[in-house]
């Protein structure tokens, strides 16, 4: 085993963890002294380890059959892998509101909601952090009481933390009540499935095996021309959906590609509004729903975007803003409030 660690190449990402490797370190002086070559010689070792993601995968079966219940934040149930909910940052959580209110002051006239999406776990709770009660001025979307009505359908998936396309179905209906938009039926749709093998991050954590979802894209049938722009590269395209993403690990990057800093999407129909959608990456999904009802929408994530976003809202002749987040991410972000406040 030994000589099998020198002679094989390092990877550079591990496709069962879904993260870059460390690949053994450049010698340097002062890395040595300092102690930092002794920590990545470590690391390089553990994540080059020969046979490391069978070793993933055989603990993380011991553990099963043990009867743990959790690992690394994750409930193993009978469904499938579900997220721990996360703690709230109550400081962070907090800011957040204060500047998702201050937008609102700032710009009287826009239309802005805040839409929350439970997470698995939390489906059947109260995943409304209180706080949000905050929020005085705005559109609150609360997609539970819906969401829970079908609680028995293929809402979340089984080894990832996001929610499916149906979900996002059901979840645009509310939406479209609170934003006056279009409600629509599922008949609207032709509903092509692009995965059956798609292996999440929380299969990814946990280093389970066999807990394979479907991903599901809904193309409405009555076709609507765009062009989407992704600011990061410049490129443009005539679809949000993106096939190569099904050939790699992450196959939820079906939608818009993953996330980027700043997307512009123009559309070919005949309304007057113009919407900001703020997200993280459940938003992915749902963009695909609210594409019809806008002649642009512009896509930011704070995580990502660093200039003022006033200037979007005065360019882009913004009539809609909607913040829209899992909660778990909700109540931890930190690039939230850092973005809304930097004018």
């Amino acid at each position: 085993i030994m000589i099998l660690n020198i002679v094989i190449p390092d990877h550079k990402q591990s496709e069962t963890e879904n993260r870059p490797l460390q690949t053994f370190p450049a010698w340097n002086v002062e890395h040595v002294l300092s102690g930092q070559y002794g920590k990545d010689l470590n690391t390089w070792f553990s994540d080059q380890f020969v046979f490391r993601d069978q070793n993933i995968h055989i603990k993380y079966l011991i553990q099963k059959f043990t009867g743990v219940k959790e690992i690394q934040g994750v409930y193993l149930t009978k469904r499938g892998l579900i997220e721990k909910t996360a703690e709230v940052n109550k400081e962070q959580l907090d800011r957040n509101l204060n500047a998702i209110n201050t937008l609102k002051q700032n710009f009287p006239d826009l239309n802005v909601g805040f839409m929350l999406a439970p997470n698995a776990v939390s489906i059947e709770r109260d995943s409304l952090p209180k706080s949000a009660d905050a929020l005085d001025q705005n559109k609150k979307i609360d997609v539970r009481s819906t969401l829970e009505k079908h609680k028995d359908e293929y809402l979340y998936y089984k080894s990832d933390h996001h929610w499916t396309s149906l979900a996002s179905y059901y979840s645009y209906q509310t939406l479209a009540s609170s934003f006056k938009l279009d409600k629509t039926k599922k008949s609207d749709y032709t509903i092509y499935p692009v995965s059956n093998s798609f292996e999440g991050t929380l299969a990814n954590k946990t280093g389970s095996l066999k807990i394979k979802d479907k991903i599901d894209i809904y193309v409405p049938k009555t076709e609507t021309d765009y062009v989407v722009t992704d600011e990061s590269t410049n490129k443009k395209s005539r679809t949000i959906y993106h096939s190569e993403a099904l050939e790699t690990k992450d196959n939820y990057a079906v939608f818009m590609g993953g996330n980027k800093s700043l997307f512009h999407i123009n559309i070919d129909n005949d309304s007057k509004k113009h919407l900001l959608l703020i997200k993280d990456s459940y938003a992915n999904s749902l963009i695909p729903f609210l594409i019809p009802e806008y002649e642009s929408i512009t896509v930011v994530d704070p995580r990502y975007y660093f200039d003022d976003y006033t200037r979007l809202i005065q360019n882009d002749l913004i009539t809609d803003v909607l913040f829209m987040y899992n909660s778990n991410t909700f109540v931890q972000d930190t690039s939230l409030a850092d973005m809304l406040q930097t004018q």
